[in-house]
Parts: structure tokens; sequence; C-alpha cells
């Protein structure tokens, strides 16, 4: 069993996909699993995503045939994930390479369904505030969500990160904040960020 699986939903972001998936496949932790779902790019998205499968072997690479949201496309990957935990990264955001292990040594000896990292806002390569605030930014226990079977994203306009988030909190108190050690989750604030959308055909 993979320590994480990490889901990294795909819709149309080449110009960040190659810098979001070098973070995720030179993570400082072993036994790593990375599932990319490509949501009908328009762009060559899948050609970059099939790249990274052929020379990694930990890379798996699913292509949906209808474009329904970043929030479809991260319960697809929560049901085809096997790692001890899951964690996310949307595509045209990156994490520290050091960023999955650091989350998941606090789950060694400890009984946490979810582990929050720190997600630091960058806007034109500036980091901005810190934050707790996003969901995505946090590593939660696999067993957890199959024993919750409607703990999903919904599939709404827009909020599905503090929907779900509200979701998890009621469902468990086993969460745990890393303290800030300065190993980050970088979401790049921009127009058409996969964190501002959910049905990125009707945007």
């Amino acid at each position: 069993m993979p320590k994480i699986s990490i889901i990294i939903p795909v819709y149309n972001t080449s110009e960040y996909l190659n810098r979001c998936l070098d973070s995720a496949v030179n993570q400082t932790i072993d036994d790593l699993e990375i599932i990319c779902i490509n949501d009908c790019s328009t762009d060559n998205s899948i050609e970059i995503l099939r790249q990274y499968e052929q020379k990694y072997k930990n890379v798996i690479v699913l292509d949906l045939p209808v474009n329904k949201g970043v929030a479809n496309a991260r319960n697809v990957g929560i049901e085809k994930a096997s790692g001890e935990y899951i964690g996310f990264i949307d595509s045209d955001d990156y994490v520290d390479l050091e960023y999955f292990k650091s989350l998941y040594d606090y789950s060694i000896g400890n009984d946490y369904d979810v582990i929050r990292g720190i997600r630091v806002i960058d806007k034109a390569c500036k980091h901005g505030k810190n934050e707790y605030g996003c969901i995505v930014p946090s590593i939660i226990r696999r067993k957890f969500l199959i024993d919750n079977p409607k703990l999903r994203f919904p599939n709404q306009k827009v909020g599905e990160d503090s929907t779900f988030r509200a979701w998890l909190f009621k469902a468990t108190s086993k969460i745990f904040k890393t303290p800030d050690i300065k190993i980050y989750y970088h979401y790049m604030r921009r127009n058409g960020s996969l964190s501002n959308y959910n049905i990125r055909s009707n945007k």
C-alpha cells in the first residue's frame, strides 16, 4: 500500500502542468502514488500527462470522456486511490518537495483522519499570506473516506472545497494542523484557476 495517493485534476493547464507534476514526482517521501485525472482538456495537457506516465511507474493517468468539473475529478481519484492517505494538488499549483513527507510524518504513531498543511498564495511568483483555509493542502486517511462513502466533493458551481471541508470537520474531530515549518502548498492565484470554478466547460 502506498503511503500517500496524490490526486491531480487536470483541465487545460499545460502552461503550469510540468511544474505541478515535477513537484509531485520528486517528493522526498517514498512509496507514493500519483493519480492524474484529465477532465477533457482541449490543450496538450493529456500529452504531457502521458509523458510522465511513461517515465514514472507511480504515475497513473485517467482520461475522462466527459467534462464534469474539478469536484467530480477529485472524487474519481478518491475511488481509484490505494494509499494510506490521500492528498491533492490542483494542476496549476505546486508543492515544496518535502511537503507530503512533512504531513505524513505527523501520522506516524498518531490517529489522525486529517492532517492539514499550509497553503501560501503566490501571485506573479510573490508569496502572499499563509493559510489553512482551503482543504486541498491536506492529507486525509483513505479508510476514513471509505467508511464514509457520502463524504465526497459536491458537484456544485462554486464553493465545493468549503462545503467538503464543512462536511469533513463535522464527520471527524481527529484533525491535526501542522506547525509552520516553511514547507508549503503553493497556490497560484490567476484568472481561470482550478480553484475558481467547478464545471470548467461552462465558465
